[in-house]
């Protein structure tokens, strides 16, 4: 019955759900009834400039001064000389020779110590972060615009022919925008998202393999039907080639999984889709989807494939400390496949615990996020970041190349004909516009991101193909986890150990 899922008021998800989801609440443990321990939706913005220390200073330049510069700095010396010798002093007889020549060599010694600072600067670990605070800050402190750091080297894009920066009204008409994360129960509902791409300039859609529970949002199917999804994808690539992607999922207890992968990418499938890190605890008060650590070793030669074959993970990942262990299993897999392509959807479930998101940004350069939220969590997540903008702003201007379009709806027969196109706007109007309105959030008007064409056609389709071109091999991982930046602490676990939910009282 698929209607389950539009029986729910979106405004107020079972608890189970909301915890799995949104996990962007305190890290204390969960009263007796459920609720979140605080409104996370209005939380008042800090006015302290906390995300970068108070002693920051910009990086030195990275190449020498130009010959404009240099003469600058001559002209600099020559007016900040003292013109007459200070009192008490013996005075000399001016020389044509000494005068110049203390000049120069003034200037010369200037442009060897920013040479070699600038030198410094290019040699220092790729994925290293200086200035890095000792505590994490409060999550909704507000930066300066100028706080954004360029993108470490290890994240450069590969040659592939990046046609750059372009407006939201021509890559609309030149149909090129890219979504790379969406559900769907099955072919015939594939013309519904046809109708909402043509109408909104989308090329492409990725579509995530999907189990009878996402379709319905009803425990008592769980995570089953699965690989008849995963069939649906590979029907609908057929008959609409060019338009979707396949991105089957797995079960992780299933011991042919890879050899289901293998076959289904063999059928056309360019990525596989993880919900091992999904945090939703059932009724029974069990894991529906964590059934073992990200790191089990039964999951090891499904990961190692990936990497050496180029296939891309969607890897849905909730790491805050209420899911004990999961943010240290995600570490482990990352560590242990650098050259492994992943997209941890949802701003990697750190939305608002953002020094968490850009902690793993920093460590990992071969992981993405994309900006869904799904169709329940859309409204109260837009309205969040409509509250803070500065603070997206500057993320998307830190980490150019790492975030992608999606809007994570789930397609199922019953929806309405603008449902898809007015969330897909929405999506959109959030990140082009100033303020906006959306059908879906009625009587708010919104703030926008206004990125600039340049994040904005990143976001919305380059990073994408140059997701997609990257190969990466050799991938060095030069610096460890800073959990001070992480709204947790660690826990003693072996390699392949899972925790269970936390223990609440009912």
């Amino acid at each position: 019955m698929h209607d389950d899922r539009d029986k729910r008021n979106p405004d107020d998800p079972e608890p189970s759900l909301k915890d799995a989801l949104l996990p962007e609440e305190s890290d204390r443990d969960t009263p007796p009834d459920r609720s979140l321990p605080r409104d996370t939706y209005g939380e008042t913005p800090s006015l302290k400039d906390a995300l970068l220390p108070a002693d920051h200073q910009p990086s030195p330049p990275t190449a020498p001064p130009t010959e404009h510069a240099r003469s600058e700095v001559t002209q600099h010396l020559r007016n900040t000389a003292p013109e007459e010798d200070p009192p008490n002093t013996p005075t000399a007889e001016p020389s044509n020779v000494v005068i110049p020549a203390i000049v120069a060599l003034a200037v010369l010694a200037g442009f060897v110590a920013v040479f070699f600072a600038g030198r410094a600067s290019q040699s220092s670990p790729i994925s290293a972060v200086s200035d890095t605070p000792t505590s994490a800050p409060s999550d909704d402190a507000e930066a300066p615009e100028d706080s954004a750091t360029p993108e470490s080297a290890a994240t450069v894009e590969p040659d592939w022919g990046d046609p750059g920066p372009m407006s939201l009204a021509a890559m609309q008409e030149q149909g090129l925008i890219i979504d790379v994360h969406e559900h769907i129960a099955s072919l015939e509902l594939a013309p519904q998202f046809i109708e909402a791409m043509d109408a909104k300039g989308i090329q492409k859609m990725c579509l995530m393999g999907t189990s009878k529970f996402t379709l319905t949002l009803n425990e008592r199917y769980g995570f089953t039907e699965y690989d008849e999804n995963n069939e649906e994808l590979i029907k609908i690539i057929e008959a609409h080639p060019g338009r979707f992607e396949a991105w089957p999922t797995i079960d992780p207890k299933d011991p042919d999984k890879l050899s289901k992968i293998q076959d289904l990418v063999s059928r056309g499938a360019t990525g596989v889709k993880l919900y091992l890190g999904h945090g939703y605890v059932t009724k029974e008060h069990e894991y529906m989807f964590h059934t073992m650590a990200l790191d089990d070793s039964r999951m090891l030669p499904l990961y190692a494939w990936c990497e050496e074959n180029g296939i891309p993970l969607a890897f849905h990942v909730n790491p805050f400390g209420g899911k004990v262990g999961f943010a240290q299993e995600f570490i482990a897999v990352l560590t242990q496949y650098p050259d492994l392509k992943i997209i941890a959807p949802h701003f990697i479930l750190s939305s608002v615990k953002s020094f968490r998101l850009e902690e793993f940004l920093d460590t990992f350069p071969n992981l993405y996020s994309d900006v869904s939220f799904g169709d329940y969590f859309m409204k109260p997540r837009l309205l969040y970041i409509s509250k803070h903008p500065a603070k997206f702003q500057r993320i998307f201007k830190k980490y150019p190349t790492r975030f992608m379009f999606a809007s994570d709806l789930v397609m199922i027969p019953g929806r309405s004909p603008d449902w898809a196109p007015t969330q897909l706007q929405a999506y959109m109007d959030m990140l082009s516009k100033e303020t906006y309105t959306s059908a879906a959030i009625p009587g708010e008007t919104l703030n926008g991101l206004a990125l600039s064409d340049d994040l904005l056609s990143r976001v919305l389709f380059r990073n994408y193909l140059a997701f997609r071109a990257k190969q990466p091999k050799g991938t060095k991982i030069t610096r460890e986890i800073d959990w001070s930046r992480m709204s947790q602490e660690p826990v003693d676990r072996e390699p392949g150990q899972a925790f269970p939910p936390k223990i609440t009282n009912k």
